[in-house]
């Protein structure tokens, strides 16, 4: 129950938001879940776990949308490949653009890319047991989410998107 409910109280503080920037004006309305949450860390580990998974599928998504639009790959490549799994979809991404240099899944930034989309079902089909035991603690998370940036510049290089990897877009994964 705590995973059920810390997804429904991270809906709720979404849509509170929402209501208070359309709105104008502060709601002082609080929600606590009946039989409680994951602790706040948990709940925000849990919340970037999905948010990350959103953003590496979004960012394959929109370089094979790229890739399409300047010619590398067919429409029906494109097509194809959008609904591969995210981690699938990730490392496949140099072949579709015809670069020779393929991506280690094993170390490096690419590796957390791995680790995360590992996590995804887990986490989005809400498997409560295994999802529990295999949720990064959030020092973890951080170093995650740091190596994800890495890994998403380190993808710009590989691509030939940009010439070597840019210091200001890595300083986005950091926090001082």
């Amino acid at each position: 129950m705590p995973i059920w409910n810390s997804f429904f109280q991270l809906a709720w503080e979404q849509a509170k938001a929402i209501h208070e920037l359309s709105a104008g004006k502060r709601s002082r309305r609080a929600f606590k879940p009946a039989g409680g949450t994951l602790p706040e860390a948990e709940r925000r580990v849990l919340a970037a776990v999905v948010l990350c998974n959103l953003m590496i599928e979004a960012r394959a998504n929109h370089l094979i949308e790229e890739l399409v639009e300047s010619g590398k790959v067919s429409d029906g490549v494109g097509q194809a490949a959008r609904w591969l799994p995210p981690k699938q979809k990730w490392f496949l991404l140099p072949a579709l653009a015809g670069k020779a240099s393929a991506l280690d899944s094993k170390s490096g930034p690419h590796q957390t890319v791995a680790q995360v989309c590992d996590l995804r079902n887990d986490a989005l089909h809400v498997k409560y047991a295994t999802l529990r035991k295999r949720l990064p603690k959030p020092g973890a998370m951080l170093s995650y989410f740091q190596r994800i940036v890495a890994a998403m510049e380190d993808m710009n290089v590989v691509l030939a998107r940009v010439p070597s990897q840019r210091p200001e877009v890595l300083r986005i994964g950091r926090f001082p």
